[in-house]
């Protein structure tokens, strides 16, 4: 009986060191020293949907632009020799880390948002962001795939990134978010012809507002859209339980407008819905009627 219960503490003691040694190596790789002189970026990447079943980007590669801070302040002394036009000479282009290949937009809606890309840059402003796509683009309607054509030939996209697009999670640690607005993106030429033509923003969730709320039956197949002074952004909810959320809201007051798009429902408006920025303001639930 003792060797019984040796054996079985031996077990526990190297059970409980592999999961000490998993867990500092899981902790040491999300907190890796960054190099001196050295910045680590995160691009993450959300949706603004479309009524689809799919919308499929095949997204190749993403490319950075940093201003060093070597380089920086030499237009205000007139020395050209460090800018050219919309862009500084002495500017540094990265290609940060990414898992190549077709990313559904539809996944990422409703608060969703995926690690695009990440990787270490020289410190510095980052300036643009370049977006790289491949070909193998589609969307999906009614069950048929249609292909998706890039908006003359263009396969590279250029975001221009503003100072306040950016969140510090340290000085040298930072953070973007890329909102690929789908149904804002997709040229339809024909009935059976599409067209990609990217329109993307940065939004920072910190320093934005979020509204969100369920909305039934989903037998309505509501489609949701918060109108602001500035913006319209849109979200349609799940098909299980009726949940929404729409995020990246840079005004204060929306109104919330729900369309009905089946079966007889009527629409809803919700005037005057209060945001606050850095945080959710829950509508509740909003029930549908014939």
């Amino acid at each position: 009986m003792k060797q019984v219960r040796r054996v079985g503490l031996a077990l526990g003691i190297i059970a409980l060191s592999v999961i000490l040694i998993n867990s500092c190596k899981k902790e040491s790789s999300e907190s890796v020293a960054i190099p001196e002189g050295q910045q680590r970026i995160r691009i993450r990447l959300s949706d603004n949907p479309i009524n689809y079943d799919a919308v499929n980007v095949d997204i190749q590669q993403v490319i950075v632009q940093v201003i060093p801070d070597s380089c920086r302040g030499r237009g205000d002394n007139n020395n050209n020799d460090c800018y050219d036009d919309d862009e500084y000479r002495c500017s540094i282009w990265d290609t940060l880390d990414i898992r190549p290949g077709v990313y559904n937009l539809l996944d990422l809606s409703n608060g969703a948002d995926t690690l695009l890309a990440s990787g270490l840059t020289i410190e510095g402003r980052i300036n643009k962001i370049k977006l790289v796509l491949g070909t193998n683009n589609s969307v999906v309607i009614d069950s048929v795939s249609y292909p998706l054509t890039l908006w003359n030939n263009n396969r590279v996209w250029t975001i221009q990134v503003r100072g306040h697009d950016i969140y510090e999670i340290t000085p040298n640690d930072l953070q973007l978010w890329l909102d690929f607005d789908a149904g804002a993106s997709i040229v339809k030429v024909s009935n059976n012809r599409f067209v990609l033509k990217p329109r993307i923003k940065i939004f920072v969730p910190a320093q934005t507002a979020s509204v969100k709320g369920k909305i039934l039956p989903k037998q309505a197949e509501a489609v949701v859209a918060a109108y602001t002074a500035t913006d319209t952004l849109v979200a349609i909810p799940d098909h299980h339980d009726g949940r929404f959320k729409i995020r990246g809201i840079r005004d204060s007051v929306a109104t919330v407008f729900i369309n009905a798009t089946a079966n007889g429902y009527r629409d809803t408006t919700i005037m005057g819905v209060i945001l606050h920025r850095g945080q959710e303001t829950d509508i509740g639930t909003i029930q549908l009627h014939q």
